[in-house]
């Protein structure tokens, strides 16, 4: 408990703070410097545990960078939607009265316990159309997982695509005594282990060949139920992997006893429920339900945000966009260096990529969009400002019919100027992130704070992390998934002849000698931390050669040191829970120690060599 009330009590001092941060008159260089300080522990050498050394006093002083930017976030939209006087002469009315209705049946519920939607009552069962209601709702991955996305191979056309779960759910344990239920289970996890490692063939069909390819699911009534109107044969086309694990698991739900089925698919919904009814655990309730709906509906809070609280887009948008292009520009001329002895045509395809690679603030339509598209967009919803739980309801399925509505047009292509991220998260996105198929980097607005990011702040609190960010980021572009797709979001054979280049398998397998959760991970690390570094100081930069002046706000710290510190302020922290990358201490110390600048930075007595784990840049300048 003493712990707990350390923390709160650090926090709050630090959320009186943010505000005054953005008052001209508190230096935003010295609050940096204050929060680099706080964190730094020196009895400990940088050049044995980078990441102790620099973040070693976090857990003294219980500050939590993400937890921070939320509340803050929280804060300021709580102060918005509690103003329902915006609706008069807000410029979307439609679109903020559903938001301040949402949010204030959210608040004031206090049930944990959800009641399921009426539809979800099945008078006569059948496994295949309780799917379709089910995922309506959100529920996804049960027995295979079903999405509205773009083709593999034309990032403009919208598929349904079909695939095996990413891995088996977890079942209550209530349920364990029943021999049914725990048949069932053995018989999935048995499915999937045997089919989890094939490789499959990714095939394009229409539904009606759907239905001829694996005729032992009726995916008739699935997309009638699930689209509510009856499908067309030949103008849905879906894209389907795990063939094979389809048919076998249309054979072993039929043999299923239809009791264990209802109770099995009850129950998971439940275990689904649970999970996305905004929980308030240390926070307030309110900013529970924010953060809730930031995740459910994320076009109505990101547009209320950017137009009644986000100030400085204009500063932001000119910084950021000349700090990405200067990182486009190093790793252009990496490229030129072609250390991968590439052909020209391989280069070209890089450089195009490269050149068309757009950096977007906030997960919001094209700027072209009008204020009715916003307006209208939930103009269905029937929020009450009483009924909480019917609320939730309506959200999740408006959802999924938002996400699947595309494939009822003519053509079913994605309309750019209208596109975001509409994804089934129970959690918004705090920090930036690279879609392969739109060559798009995101930087969500609630990432556009200190201590991440403030347009106030010196050029070398930028490059080192909010600059290693988006070389991050853009490094995505070009690891092993991001290299197979071209400037316009499609498979490339180019890039499939990229990746199985000798010198591009030796730099994954050097990357590989130090245990990873995820290679790509790694490598975005690594590339993106030595692109940001060469993007400020310059390629080939010795800081033996130099002798640096104190900034007026630190004099201890020389600018090389200064960089790598406030890199590792990201990871002073306890990040948002990522599923394949690395503890956040190993990101780091991994980061530097291929950094050869580094070493040579610090004075470390062994100073590292030249990284052979370097994809692009030139192994020597």
């Amino acid at each position: 408990m003493r712990r707990e009330t350390e923390m709160s009590s650090v926090l709050m001092g630090l959320l009186c703070l943010v505000p005054a941060l953005a008052q001209s008159q508190v230096d935003i260089n010295a609050a940096t410097m204050q929060n680099i300080y706080s964190n730094l522990d020196a009895r400990i050498s940088p050049c044995n545990n980078f990441w102790a050394y620099a973040c070693g006093n976090w857990s003294f002083n219980y500050v939590d960078n993400f937890a921070l930017a939320e509340e803050t976030y929280a804060n300021e939209m709580l102060r918005v939607l509690r103003d329902n006087r915006l609706i008069q002469r807000g410029t979307a009315p439609r679109l903020y009265n559903n938001m301040f209705d949402y949010f204030t049946a959210c608040a004031k519920n206090q049930t944990e316990e959800l009641q399921l939607p009426h539809e979800l009552t099945f008078y006569y069962f059948e496994w295949i159309r309780a799917m379709a209601r089910l995922r309506k709702y959100g529920l996804n991955g049960v027995f295979f997982e079903e999405t509205a996305d773009v083709a593999y191979n034309d990032s403009l056309r919208f598929v349904v695509q079909l695939k095996m779960p990413a891995a088996q759910s977890n079942y209550m344990p209530i349920l364990l005594f029943k021999p049914e239920i725990q048949q069932l289970e053995r018989d999935l996890r048995a499915l999937y282990e045997k089919y989890r490692r094939n490789e499959p063939l990714l095939q394009s069909w229409t539904l009606g060949r759907l239905k001829q390819e694996i005729p032992q699911i009726d995916w008739q009534i699935y997309f009638r139920e699930l689209l509510e109107v009856e499908p067309s044969d030949t103008e849905l086309r879906v894209e389907v992997s795990d063939v094979e694990y389809l048919r076998a698991l249309g054979e072993l739900l039929r043999r299923c006893n239809k009791t264990s089925l209802e109770l099995y698919l009850r129950v998971q919904f439940a275990n689904f429920a649970r999970e996305v009814n905004p929980s308030s655990g240390h926070a307030p309730r309110v900013h529970s339900c924010i953060h809730h709906m930031r995740a459910l509906l994320p076009l109505g809070m990101n547009y209320i945000y950017d137009r009644y609280i986000y100030r400085t887009r204009s500063q932001d948008t000119g910084q950021l966009q000349t700090i990405f292009d200067s990182l486009r520009g190093m790793f252009g001329k990496y490229l030129d260096w072609n250390r991968l002895q590439l052909s020209p045509q391989q280069i070209q395809y890089l450089h195009a990529k490269l050149a068309v690679m757009q950096l977007k603030l906030g997960n919001l339509p094209d700027a072209t969009t009008t204020e009715d598209f916003f307006d209208s967009h939930y103009a269905s919803a029937r929020f009450s400002r009483s009924e909480f739980q019917q609320n939730l309801w309506q959200a999740l399925r408006l959802r999924t019919r938002l996400q699947h509505a595309p494939l009822l047009q003519p053509g079913a292509t994605l309309q750019l100027n209208h596109y975001y991220v509409n994804d089934d998260l129970f959690r918004a996105r705090n920090a930036p992130y690279f879609e392969h198929e739109r060559n798009t980097l995101t930087v969500p607005l609630i990432f556009l704070q200190w201590p991440f990011y403030d347009h106030r702040q010196h050029s070398i609190f930028q490059h080192s992390l909010m600059g290693f960010i988006l070389a991050h980021e853009l490094s995505h572009a070009f690891e092993q998934d991001g290299i197979l797709f071209d400037f316009a979001g499609n498979e490339s054979p180019l890039g499939m002849h990229i990746r199985q280049n000798s010198k591009f398998e030796n730099a994954l397998q050097c990357v590989l000698q130090t245990p990873t959760k995820s290679l790509r991970e790694r490598l975005a690390d690594l590339n993106g931390l030595q692109l940001a570094y060469d993007t400020f100081f310059g390629m080939g930069h010795d800081s033996q050669r130099f002798e640096y002046q104190p900034y007026a706000f630190e004099k201890e710290f020389p600018a090389p040191q200064l960089f790598h510190l406030n890199f590792a302020q990201f990871f002073c922290g306890r990040l948002p829970p990522a599923i394949g990358h690395d503890m956040d201490d190993v990101r780091v110390n991994e980061a530097e120690k291929n950094l050869h600048q580094f070493s040579i930075d610090f004075r470390c007595r062994h100073q590292s060599p030249l990284s052979s784990c370097e994809m692009w840049r030139p192994a020597s300048i």
